[in-house]
């Protein structure tokens, strides 16, 4: 058996499998041949009689040449690029190290929460200037606020919106959230969990909303003007989930109609955001260019998902986080990611 696994040629070392992880790999799999890769060269040296594959993904025309292919695992927990019409009609099994970044993006948010309760955004601009904006501060609307009894909304309860809840009910938040799942399923660190449909019932109660919904391959817009037009006018939005979620025109009609108090934004329709985008410009607004999912902690929790899964692949055993191809039929709509980004972190070089 032949194990490929191509994580070693990213610009940046934070990105580049660790050779730690490797050792614990080639221990496990003490029979197979496994081999590392950091070029394109390498790649199409190996790939023609390998069996598993280990990396972000596996393009479309290196994949025509896969031809004893089994077993990929995506390092990515999104793998639209992977599911190209040629994977999905495939026999190549395809599974994921899902949820690696959740706690990262949970905790990006409740940052982003922060600053804006505690007036960071004040502060950061004064002191730019060196001037001490104490009275600023106690003059800016919306005032000083605390995470303690205010009212938490999550769009979207997956593994994000769970990782977010838990910490928001831990500082003293009431947290409330949308799933599109049983919403009678409640973890009980869940005040009110309700269908999608219950988004109105968000947007008029929480003075914190926060949109985790994943990427889906899904286009449809959940908010716009109308749904922050329902909103408290001291209260914030965040985007930490897909992009296209968000109207980011009427979103920023809303912030300069004064509907909402502002927003923090990870993710966006279009990345980079252009420099025309008025959401560089406005005062309420908090811009990050997709960080949210860095951490730590992130090769320890993608390389056990590896690891367990090639375990039970080396048993015969089922694998765990398997990806339903057969429910990606809308395979058009991949056609339109943007190839200017190879991945939603810059990862394939």
């Amino acid at each position: 058996m032949k194990i490929l696994i191509e994580l070693y040629d990213h610009r940046f070392e934070m990105w580049n499998y660790p050779e730690w992880a490797l050792g614990e790999t080639r221990a496990l799999a003490y029979d197979a041949k496994v081999f590392s890769v950091a070029s394109d060269e390498q790649l199409l040296e190996h790939l023609p009689d390998t069996e598993v594959y280990f990396g972000w993904y596996i393009p479309k025309e290196r994949f025509e040449v896969a031809e004893k292919l089994k077993w990929v695992h995506s390092a990515s927990d999104d793998v639209r690029k992977q599911l190209f019409p040629e994977f999905i009609e495939s026999d190549v099994t395809l599974t994921m190290s899902r949820g690696t970044r959740a706690a990262a993006i949970a905790e990006h948010a409740l940052g982003m929460m922060l600053y804006f309760a505690r007036q960071f955004h004040i502060c950061v601009r004064n002191q730019m200037r060196a001037h001490w904006a104490r009275a600023t501060a106690w003059d800016h609307y919306p005032n000083f606020q605390e995470l303690d009894r205010s009212t938490l909304g999550i769009i979207g309860l997956g593994r994000i919106g769970r990782e977010l809840a838990r910490r928001g009910k831990a500082l003293g938040m009431r947290v409330l959230a949308t799933t599109k799942r049983d919403p009678n399923i409640k973890p009980e660190y869940i005040d009110h969990l309700g269908p999608a449909e219950d988004l109105p019932v968000l947007l008029e109660e929480c003075d914190f909303i926060v949109c985790c919904v994943p990427e889906t391959g899904d286009i449809d817009y959940i908010m716009g003007y109308e749904q922050f037009k329902r909103m408290k006018k001291n209260a914030y939005f965040f985007n930490v989930g897909r992009g296209s979620a968000v109207n980011e025109d009427e979103l920023v009609e809303a912030l300069m109609d004064n509907l909402i108090a502002g927003a923090g934004l990870d993710s966006f329709e279009r990345e980079p955001l252009p420099d025309e985008s008025y959401l560089w410009r406005l005062e309420g607004t908090l811009i990050t260019p997709r960080i949210s999912g860095i951490g730590p902690h992130f090769w320890r929790r993608t390389h056990e998902w590896w690891l367990n899964n090639l375990r039970h692949y080396l048993g015969g055993e089922p694998l765990e986080n398997v990806i339903d191809k057969s429910a990606w039929i809308e395979v058009e709509r991949l056609k339109s990611i943007d190839q200017a980004s190879d991945d939603e972190y810059g990862l394939r070089g």
